[in-house]
């Protein structure tokens, strides 16, 4: 047994009671027994009033009940793409896991190494449309049907996915160890949910989102998070999907299905994604970094972790 990485773990939790819900969820990865606590869970959480369902939402619920991964059609404009585009162009990106290594203005200009390259929380602050996107009545309305409770938005992140970096240099990254058919799932809250929005054209060169649909049910070997796609006693064949399109695509996907991106092989690609689940995550600011907006047109509890309300 590792004592010192159990005595690290209860001094990060008394630090911050997130990351203690966190370690806490980690301890069961049967799929069917953690589907029954959150469950459990959301019952005692708060949810709206009135859930009206339309003929969309529920076909929308069902696809992603049975699949894990669907795509929503016509939810961001190019005329929003572009805006949030010619904000980020004026901002700087970091690479997290070198952060000595300093701002860096546009994939052009990152070190070797640098696989992704992220913007700020400061700098998301004032991207357009960004709140209104992540608070999209029918996104919540699907959500929430599935959680059986109000989600949290947890993490609000955009990033650049790299082409031409350091394989060798980021084997700790799951997403990029050597062997490019290994998959994994997200296991950060009993229940959790992304929105993923492409903010450049994306094809098979330029590190399309992989996922298996339906593994989202699967029970993997014990304590594994992670797949081989040649693995024989799982049914990767029929159910990989590259998701490839221009820029605007968007899809919500449930990260305990097995996912992964794709190595770009001739440019770069820059995506959105909003993670909603149960609890806040401990990776999200531990404290509200967003002003609220003037009129109270987003749900404080939703927006809980991100927005000040008075």
């Amino acid at each position: 047994m590792n004592f010192t990485r159990y005595i690290g773990l209860i001094k990060k939790s008394i630090k911050d009671y997130r990351w203690l819900l966190t370690y806490l969820q980690t301890m069961d990865y049967h799929p069917n027994h953690r589907r029954f606590i959150s469950s459990v869970i959301s019952y005692f959480l708060p949810k709206s009033p009135q859930l009206p369902t339309t003929v969309e939402s529920k076909k929308l619920i069902q696809t992603l009940k049975e699949d894990g991964l669907v795509v929503l059609d016509n939810l961001v404009t190019q005329t929003q793409i572009e805006e949030i585009r010619a904000y980020l162009a004026t901002k700087f990106c970091i690479d997290p896991y070198r952060p000595e290594k300093g701002k860096f203005s546009s994939p052009e200009f990152a070190h070797k190494s640098c696989a992704h390259a992220y913007y700020t929380v400061e700098d998301l602050v004032d991207v357009p449309h960004l709140l209104s996107l992540a608070n999209d009545a029918t996104i919540l309305r699907v959500i929430e049907s599935i959680f059986g409770a109000k989600p949290t938005i947890s993490l609000i992140q955009i990033w650049w996915l790299l082409y031409g970096f350091d394989v060798e240099e980021n084997s700790h990254d799951r997403e990029y160890v050597p062997n490019p058919r290994v998959f994994h799932r997200d296991v950060d809250d009993w229940s959790e949910i992304k929105l993923f929005i492409y903010l450049t054209d994306v094809d098979e060169g330029s590190g399309p989102h992989a996922f298996i649909k339906k593994s989202h049910t699967w029970l993997l070997p014990h304590r594994q998070k992670t797949l081989d796609i040649n693995n024989a006693d799982f049914p990767f064949a029929d159910n990989l999907i590259k998701l490839t399109g221009e820029a605007g695509l968007a899809w919500l996907e449930n990260s305990y299905g097995l996912h992964r991106a794709i190595i770009p092989t001739n440019k770069h690609r820059l995506i959105l994604a909003v993670t909603y689940t149960l609890f806040p995550l401990p990776r999200a600011p531990k404290i509200p970094v967003w002003p609220s907006p003037e009129q109270n047109q987003f749900d404080p509890y939703i927006n809980r972790v991100y927005l000040k309300y008075r």
